[in-house]
């Protein structure tokens, strides 16, 4: 796990990437195109260059925002070292956001920025809270649309977890 550093450094690093993937959709969605096949030749590109930057960054704006809420509940204090997987790059026991107070972990958080849980977005799901069930402190895990808290919530209201599941919207 990274050191999330401050919030305002944090939040930088978002909007920066955020201004980098743009840049990118910018310059491709500005080439010239006559055929089918070149348009499409460039959606592939689109597709390729930005794919997994649409995904992370969203997830590591995300997960700021989840640290900033666990503080503005009083959940922790505002003295808490952070430490997150922005890139959702942790081991299969590091959580996406773990926080500290004097050398011990009083919270892990898992983020999801799935709109549906379909498919393997469900099975993920699952994985993921069982993950988060066995992480040290409180436990929460931040999603951004309602169908994806009713099936986190039942997910752990039926294997007794102790994890909050909290909606976040984007």
């Amino acid at each position: 796990m990274e050191r999330l550093g401050t919030f305002t450094d944090a939040s930088a690093k978002v909007l920066a990437d955020v201004r980098r993937c743009l840049t990118t959709i910018q310059g491709l969605s500005a080439l010239p195109f006559e055929t089918p096949e070149a348009g499409v030749a460039i959606l592939q590109r689109l597709r390729s260059e930005t794919y997994e930057d649409l995904n992370q960054i969203q997830h590591e704006h995300l997960i700021v925002r989840a640290a900033l809420w666990l503080i503005a509940g009083n959940i922790c204090p505002l003295t808490t070292e952070w430490f997150w997987n922005p890139r959702q790059t942790g081991d299969d026991q590091e959580p996406d956001l773990q926080g500290l107070d004097q050398g011990a972990v009083i919270v892990s958080a898992e983020i999801t920025t799935s709109a549906k849980p379909d498919g393997v977005i469900d099975t993920r799901m699952r994985n993921t809270l069982r993950k988060l069930s066995a992480t040290p402190g409180a436990k929460y895990y931040f999603v951004r649309t309602e169908s994806m808290r009713n099936r986190a919530f039942t997910k752990v209201d039926r294997a007794g977890w102790t994890i909050q599941v909290v909606l976040l919207p984007l």
